[in-house]
């Protein structure tokens, strides 16, 4: 072929190629990475569209997380789809069919007095907010078809989840005196003035009932209100027909689910002035097992409160802290902020600063001991337990002996773990409390990627759907979903 029959730069070109042959194309692997794939946020002024805010309030940091139908709800995406089908070859005019089911999970608002509802079946769709009284303090709990929220205000609201609105709680139009100029008077309708007893002594009400009533009617939603002097905090367990909730006077208490009427309240700390902020509540071969902030586990009779047996974790030793670089002289923070861990033959269970042990409920005793605090709830991963210290450390740990498998530092400055997620894939998400999002190999420890902070975060991960494997709440009043990619 003559190149220079053709135009000069393709002649040139394919004289080129004629010369020398081009090296072969090769793809690079993709790194590991944790995607975030929902963002959730607070949405702005009425009639805007939803912002980011950009201010971190500690005060604002609980153990109140979003919740509601999330992947593990007892109520499945199945079952749901199941009535949606039967309850559309009900009707004359049958429904679109939508391909995403409506799964909302509802949590804290930036503004006063509201409940933010996001769809986390589809990229965390802000549904709606409703009113009501007070701040979410307790993770809001969807069971048979009932919403249950708790406020700092001190109320418990259980209100109808609404099937023909994506199973949203029934708390609209009717509510809206909650909001505005006049709601402190219209909650202090539903106050109750309430003398608790640590025996099977009934509860003393002095206001009327009757007003409390006419107050239910108006807001049709709502099944029952029962007030305390405190706000309700961690996440609340309904079984049985009744409900156990905690309260940062250092309650435990437990309600008929049907009615509202309080079954029994026993205090959990002796200090008036200890302010409880515990998530550590269970239910555990049909006992309650619940932590308290001097670093006690207490295991009680769901029916009537009594304490069946209790067990003292342990500080650790002079020389344990100055081998694990925890903080030297006796515990300052020696609480037990984590839900345990439950096991077939016992719970693993940690204090906050220095301490973790696995506990045999069979001998009711420690099996074994780790020198390690945390305020994540530990998980299991095949024969090992994984431990996310107070002092930012991701523990791997034998299940059978305590013996350690392999330790790895994520934090710099030795700020808390918050949280721990096992992926579908077999990675461990870690969760430093300003946001940092780590992936760890379960097997060697190996740090695989991290996230930039994404501000404080509140409560454990939850599981979301596809390709949201796990979310986690932060103090902004919104979450976030991530998906841990290995390659």
């Amino acid at each position: 072929m003559n190149c220079f029959k053709s135009f000069f730069f393709t002649a040139t070109f394919s004289c080129v190629l004629k010369a020398y042959s081009l090296p072969e194309v090769k793809l690079i692997t993709s790194k590991p990475e944790i995607l975030e794939v929902t963002g959730a946020y607070s949405p702005g002024i009425p009639g805007f569209e939803s912002t980011r805010p950009t201010v971190v309030l500690p005060p604002q940091k609980t153990f109140s997380q979003f919740g509601g139908l999330t992947a593990d709800n007892s109520f499945t995406i199945d079952e749901q789809k199941k009535l949606k089908e039967e309850k559309n070859k009900s009707v004359l005019i049958k429904n679109s069919v939508n391909l995403f089911t409506p799964r909302p999970i509802c949590g804290a608002s930036s503004h006063q007095n509201t409940l933010n509802c996001f769809d986390l079946n589809k990229n965390g769709l802000f549904l709606q907010s409703y009113p009501i009284p007070g701040a979410v303090s307790s993770t809001p709990v969807f069971f048979d078809n009932y919403w249950l929220i708790g406020t700092t205000k001190g109320y418990l609201l259980k209100t109808q989840a609404n099937p023909d609105n994506k199973y949203l709680p029934q708390l609209g139009k009717e509510n809206s005196s909650l909001w505005g100029n006049f709601s402190r008077k219209y909650m202090n309708l539903f106050r109750l003035k309430t003398i608790y007893k640590d025996s099977d002594n009934t509860q003393i009400k002095t206001d009327s009932q009757n007003i409390i009533q006419l107050a239910l009617d108006g807001t049709p939603g709502l099944k029952w209100v029962y007030t305390n002097s405190a706000k309700f905090i961690g996440t609340p367990i309904v079984t049985n027909n009744s409900v156990f909730v905690l309260s940062d006077s250092g309650y435990i208490q437990s309600f008929d689910w049907n009615t509202g009427k309080l079954s029994w309240a026993v205090r959990l700390a002796p200090d008036l002035n200890l302010k409880l902020t515990s998530n550590s509540l269970k239910m555990y071969n049909n006992q309650l097992i619940v932590g308290n902030d001097l670093g006690m586990i207490l295991f009680l009779n769901p029916t009537n409160g009594h304490i069946l047996w209790s067990w003292q974790l342990p500080e650790a030793s002079d020389s344990q802290r100055e081998a694990n670089q925890l903080p030297a002289g006796s515990d300052k923070f020696s609480g037990i902020i984590a839900a345990p861990l439950l096991l077939d033959n016992g719970i693993v269970v940690s204090n906050a600063e220095s301490m973790t042990q696995f506990i045999s409920t069979g001998i009711k005793s420690s099996v074994w001991s780790y020198p390690a605090g945390s305020v994540a709830e530990a998980k299991l991963w095949q024969s090992n337990i994984i431990i996310g210290s107070s002092n930012g450390y991701v523990i791997s740990l034998n299940k059978t002996d305590g013996s350690l498998n392999w330790k790895t530092k994520i934090a710099i400055n030795m700020s808390p773990i918050m949280s721990l997620f096992i992926t579908k894939s077999n990675l461990i998400l870690a969760a430093l409390s300003n946001g940092e999002i780590f992936m760890i190999n379960p097997q060697n420890g190996k740090i695989m990627a991290q996230t930039q902070s994404i501000g404080e975060v509140n409560g454990e991960f939850f599981p979301g759907y596809d390709s949201s494997e796990a979310c986690i709440s932060f103090s902004q009043n919104g979450f976030r979903c991530f998906n841990a990619k290995a390659k």
